[in-house]
């Protein structure tokens, strides 16, 4: 597919032999300043998200603006399309994800982006994703009806001087280990144990983990694959695993995810897992020569391992971002997550519900009609100026606030004078729709 776009920019699907063109223009890009040396990790996860082995996607997939007026057609704007599989509560949702989103600074403001993001959306499409996702800058993508909807990390930081010390000629009573093709099943099972009260999870296939556990035993110069590891106890017995980024920018280090074994006590594993954790980082490649002062712990707001820090080592609660979430066909993920919405149902006061839910989005709205519990039809619905069938109301892309489980409605009726809901209805959206967390990690 190519596309013209006036004055010589030419939008397009990459092939394997824009590799390098790609990687340099978002090395550039993603600098703190022009003086700075390009991000090579950046440019090293562009090599590997364009080579055909990597899992969620290939070298065909990164959508690209080229400029055909210069010598060399130089590529001038980008971003990616990767391809995962999300479970919302159980519920398998294809999933297509946008990132590393560059712009050359001297063709910025002229419509490249909203160009390569009508790209993606109509390849989402034609893909059957119901759901995109990307974990982007403050504001931006709210213009391509992307909304803050999941929570994206937050957790703990923990100064290292105030970890606990192993005593003199202590063993350490569990350890790191890294991992192999081997562990796999262990980890997954880990990882299933840990995301189970988790409303949206990424599901990981076990090409995910093969992948980053073959690169680090491969000794891949690239930079952009984790580095996973088993926590085991002295005598060999596996109790969980945790994901590591390749290195660390600064003195800050920590895992990306971190679980357990069901049974595991988390406060005898603790101790020996944040030195574990220190050591690691001080061993692992950093843009800058400094030593570990930090281990961050960014497992998103409620991770049960947070229960078992001790005060004395001065942990400090960080916010969570939160996930930009955009649905193109609202009734069609409605309907795909209709088992959930009747399972809340069945379990609730409100068993056996029969009725209508019509909700006005001021631009267009949903109706969903219930028949003794069971979710019977979801359609999108008009209201006009005598129209009062609704018995709700969001701004638009607000109510995915609510779908998702990331803020109640009495949360959102405080902070939008413009959501709204018949006082009949109340308690039907609080057991449909409650709030629920979410722990979902970004590839």
């Amino acid at each position: 597919m190519r596309r013209d776009l006036g004055e010589g920019l030419v939008l397009r699907w990459t092939t394997a032999a824009d590799t390098e063109a790609v990687a340099a223009l978002v090395g550039a890009v993603f600098r703190g300043r022009e003086d700075e040396e390009p991000n090579h990790g950046l440019m090293d996860t562009v090599r590997r998200y364009m080579r055909v082995d990597y899992p969620f996607m290939g070298p065909d997939d990164f959508v690209v603006v080229e400029d055909t007026s210069k010598d060399g057609s130089p590529i001038v704007a980008c971003t990616c399309y990767l391809r995962e599989e999300w479970l919302f509560d159980g519920i398998p949702i294809a999933v297509g994800r946008p990132e590393i989103v560059a712009t050359e600074p001297g063709y910025r403001n002229r419509g490249l982006i909203r160009a390569i993001f009508s790209a993606v959306h109509e390849r989402a499409a034609k893909d059957g994703t119901l759901i995109q996702g990307i974990t982007g800058i403050r504001y931006f993508y709210r213009q391509f009806d992307y909304e803050y909807a999941i929570d994206l990390g937050g957790g703990v930081t923990l100064p290292a001087p105030l970890l606990p010390e192993l005593r003199d000629g202590g063993e350490e009573p569990y350890r790191l280990r890294q991992a192999t093709r081997a562990d796999i099943p262990f980890i997954a099972a880990c990882y299933r144990h840990q995301q189970r009260d988790s409303l949206v999870t990424c599901g990981l296939p076990e090409e995910f983990w093969r992948y980053h556990i073959d690169a680090e035993h491969a000794g891949d110069a690239l930079e952009a694959h984790s580095r996973i590891r088993v926590i085991e106890a002295a005598g060999g017995t596996p109790c969980g695993f945790l994901l590591s980024p390749y290195g660390r920018h600064g003195d800050s280090f920590g895992p990306r995810l971190l679980g357990f074994q069901a049974g595991t006590n988390l406060h005898a594993v603790a101790p020996s897992l944040l030195r574990g954790l220190k050591d690691m980082g001080e061993k692992v490649p950093s843009t800058r020569d400094k030593p570990v002062a930090r281990i961050v712990l960014d497992l998103g707001p409620t991770h049960p391992f947070y229960q078992v820090l001790s005060a004395d080592w001065a942990p400090r609660n960080d916010g969570p971002y939160a996930w930009y979430i955009r649905v193109p066909d609202l009734p069609a993920f409605v309907r795909t997550i209709a088992p959930v919405l009747e399972r809340r149902l069945a379990a609730s006061s409100l068993v056996g519900y029969s009725g209508d839910l019509a909700f006005d989005f001021y631009r267009g709205g949903l109706r969903l009609t219930f028949t003794a519990g069971t979710l019977q039809d979801v359609e999108s619905a008009e209201f006009g100026p005598y129209d009062t069938s609704s018995n709700g109301g969001f701004p638009p892309l607000v109510f995915l606030r609510l779908l998702f489980g990331h803020r109640s409605l009495d949360e959102l009726r405080s902070a939008y004078p413009d959501v709204w809901a018949a006082s009949e209805i109340r308690p039907l959206i609080d057991v449909l729709f409650p709030k629920a967390s979410s722990r979902l990690f970004a590839l």
